[in-house]
């Protein structure tokens, strides 16, 4: 039995729902969170660099310095991952989104009010732990409340929305070009605190996970919720029914503890820990990284240097890549997350080589033509890259994970997703800067490796419920041939040997 052959008290169109507009609003809260930190980290820091107050003011960084800049956001994510998921498995889902937004919107303060260069480095590491906490909580948060039929969609589009925050940061760089002094780039920051302190409002009304509430023996309130948000109050919903008998015998599967360990015990699990793993670090390891943070030494390198042109194709880029992102985000069901992974895949490999070689053309000859022909090559760069690499990894990671295991593998994930980026980072600064466009190598053998890995390890998993999806992991145990029966006994069944049969 499928939950899409169920008859349920909602309407087809969510938009003419209200328990769905609500279930699509909570989610809409729980993204924004992240609009407000990727910002911060990608596309603010990328138009930064193009301001000559910044530049002026921090000592116009470059190699070593301006790698440190970047990195200093992630370290203090990866102990507050960590934390994120002690409070989500004790406290809820919901307490690590509303103290991590809360640690944010003081982090943005200190960076636009900022004396130092100490001062503005510590109010970005500040920025590092809230996010760090919340970013584990908030996407498990989408997976469990999420209606079944909105959830691939939901949370796809959870990483893809940051682009309005990108988009929102590149036209604040810009404007920034045309104010005097340093608020041209305090400006930004300044706006920034809203984001953060509007989810910290609104993240007490959100509604907690269903799932940790039959784990922690609240099963009336479990259901209220389910009741409410998936079929507009109707408790003997078959669709609701259904769903609390499944969170029930998946949850007696699983068992009441549960630990790191616990990802090496079982096939499965190691299985789910190597794909979690992968995804965390593929995100910022497909040529991607050099690309998002560097984006103003990337065009210089080939003859782009005026601050608004570069500030403009940041926009373009981030607006680009919101499309793309989220046209996937929402066929994700349609064509499968190893179709699109696949697709993207080759896409980048094909791309990122010509980039390569148009940089290297420039690079010897220097014709400004030949320089330029690189920025439509990196918006199709970047566009194969947004329609697996924003909207999945977060999603296939957080519903692969059995509910016992969500938050630690999201903690794992953002920990060492945090630590290989913090690496990539200040390694792409130091890399660019000593080697310039030979660098882009390493990156195309990244990209043709993973995708094998996606190849042998990511399974499909379209069209089921993040219980049903744990089956494709979990396989049963082989059992023991009765005796006197030929053939190799499998799950159950007896699988012939004998040609005479």
């Amino acid at each position: 039995m499928s939950f899409s052959t169920l008859p349920n008290n909602t309407n087809e169109r969510w938009y003419r729902d209200p328990g769905l507009r609500w279930n699509v609003f909570h989610w809409d809260v729980s993204e924004d969170l992240v609009c407000d930190l990727t910002t911060d980290d990608m596309s603010l820091l990328t138009g930064l660099q193009a301001m000559p107050a910044w530049q002026e003011f921090f000592r116009h960084p470059t190699g070593t310095l301006l790698g440190l800049y970047a990195a200093i956001f992630y370290l203090p994510s990866i102990p507050a991952a960590f934390l994120g998921d002690f409070l989500a498995d004790r406290y809820g889902r919901r307490t690590p989104i509303i103290a991590g937004c809360f640690i944010v919107g003081v982090g943005s303060l200190l960076n636009s009010l900022a004396s130092s260069i100490a001062m503005w480095l510590i109010g970005r590491g500040v920025i590092g732990f809230g996010g760090g906490m919340a970013k584990v909580a908030a996407p498990a948060l989408i997976q469990e409340i999420a209606h079944p039929r909105l959830r691939p969609m939901l949370a796809a589009c959870y990483w893809s929305f940051f682009h309005f925050g990108a988009i929102l940061a590149a036209f604040m760089t810009f404007a920034g070009l045309y104010i005097e002094g340093d608020w041209s780039w305090r400006m930004p920051s300044m706006i920034q605190v809203i984001g953060p302190g509007t989810v910290f409002g609104v993240g007490f009304f959100l509604p907690e996970s269903p799932r940790w509430l039959v784990k922690h023996r609240r099963e009336n309130a479990a259901l209220s919720v389910l009741a409410k948000y998936h079929a507009n109050g109707y408790v003997e919903d078959e669709l609701v029914q259904w769903e609390m008998e499944q969170i029930r015998h998946a949850l007696a599967h699983e068992g009441s503890q549960a630990s790191y360990l616990d990802f090496v015990k079982t096939p499965g699990n190691r299985r789910r820990l190597i794909i979690v793993l992968t995804l965390c670090v593929g995100l910022n390891w497909m040529g991607n990284g050099v690309i998002s943070y560097y984006l103003s030494p990337v065009l210089k390198m080939v003859g782009v240097t005026r601050p608004v042109e570069i500030t403009l194709i940041n926009a373009g880029l981030a607006i680009w890549n919101l499309i793309l992102a989220l046209s996937a985000s929402l066929s994700t069901e349609r064509l499968g997350r190893r179709r699109l992974f696949f697709i993207s895949g080759w896409g980048m490999l094909l791309s990122y080589s010509v980039i390569t070689a148009l940089s290297a053309q420039f690079s010897q000859k220097g014709v400004k033509a030949v320089g330029l022909a690189v920025i439509p090559v990196l918006f199709i760069y970047y566009g194969f890259y947004s329609i697996a690499w924003t909207p999945l990894p977060v999603m296939y990671a957080s519903e692969i994970l059995p509910f016992s295991l969500r938050t630690k593998g999201i903690a794992l994930f953002t920990a060492f997703g945090t630590g290989a980026n913090a690496f990539n980072q200040f390694v792409n600064a130091t890399a660019l800067s000593a080697i310039g466009w030979k660098y882009y190598l390493v990156y195309i053998g990244v990209i043709a490796a993973y995708l094998g890995i996606v190849h042998v390890l990511y399974a499909e998993t379209r069209g089921l419920s993040i219980e049903e999806i744990s089956k494709l992991f979990d396989k049963p145990e082989p059992e023991v041939a009765p005796e006197g029966k030929k053939g190799e006994w499998i799950a159950g069944f007896v699988v012939s040997t004998d040609a005479s049969l």
